[in-house]
């Protein structure tokens, strides 16, 4: 893993990374065991240094790795959405030295937003997004950065969880930009929660940045080689900014990759 190519002082860095939850079942030397992937993952997180990081399926047990890798550059942002620290979470980590942050929430996709663990739908299990408005100190803008996790097995869910983003991520950003990451379970261009929120005003990175970093891969390969033209299923979406490049790639370290998602990455600039 390299370190990313300098950038102008204005531009974003993002990224967002599926790290797949840690399963104690698993052993020593098996592609899915924590152990051998935590490591993978740190060494990514620091070669990308990214001014925003989106992470999902983070256990409790998890946080610390990717505090170790962060906590010293950016503010973590999410709890779990089981409530406090219980279940999986979705952090928002943003660098310190970049943003003011102004004010930040995290909500339900359910009928009840604002009730801890509510599921909704036809959804398998409680899911979440946390966004914050912030003020960058390079270019002086405002911005609403967010990162979410939709549901694997309820259609109704997505959509309907999609909708609920789409409102509240309009509310929280009252005409400034707006950029939403994460692993939203369906395909990029092809689905519906990818056009409800393309009908709320947000563009897809992987369409329309003005360059494209390596092969178009899917970004689940489950462990297995990437498929060029394969479903993307994580996605960065940008409302009233330009995507200066997108990638999605899976790094390696001594053979061993940090998790079954590829981990997806833009540069974007404020209009």
């Amino acid at each position: 893993m390299t370190r990313t190519q300098d950038r102008p002082s204005t531009a974003l860095r993002l990224l967002t990374q599926n790290i797949r939850q840690h399963r104690p079942e698993t052993s020593p030397g098996e592609s899915d065991h924590w152990g051998d992937r935590a490591p993978v993952l740190v060494e990514l997180l620091r070669a990308a240094d990214a001014d925003v990081v989106g992470t999902q399926e983070v256990l409790p047990s998890q946080v610390p790795v990717l505090d170790g890798a962060l906590a010293a550059t950016h503010l973590r942002l999410g709890i779990g959405r089981d409530g406090g620290g219980r279940g999986e979470h979705n952090l928002l980590f943003l660098r310190r030295d970049r943003f003011e942050v102004l004010d930040w929430d995290q909500f339900w996709l359910s009928e009840q937003p604002a009730l801890m663990g509510s599921v909704g739908w036809d959804g398998h299990c409680p899911r979440i997004a946390v966004w914050a408005r912030v003020r960058d100190r390079r270019g002086g803008g405002e911005l609403v950065l967010a990162v979410t996790h939709l549901d694997h097995a309820g259609p109704r869910a997505r959509e309907r969880g999609a909708m609920i983003i789409a409102q509240r991520l309009r509310e929280a950003a009252d005409g400034a930009p707006v950029v939403l990451m994460g692993d939203f379970n369906a395909a990029g261009g092809d689905s519906a929660p990818w056009r409800v929120l393309r009908d709320a005003g947000f563009e897809d990175a992987h369409d329309v940045a003005v360059s494209q970093e390596g092969e178009d891969i899917g970004t689940f390969p489950d462990y297995r080689a990437p498929v060029v033209g394969g479903e993307r299923i994580d996605w960065i979406l940008a409302r009233d900014v330009t995507v200066e490049s997108y990638s999605a790639s899976v790094p390696e370290l001594e053979g061993r990759v940090a998790s079954d998602h590829a981990t997806v990455a833009a540069v974007v600039t404020t209009r």
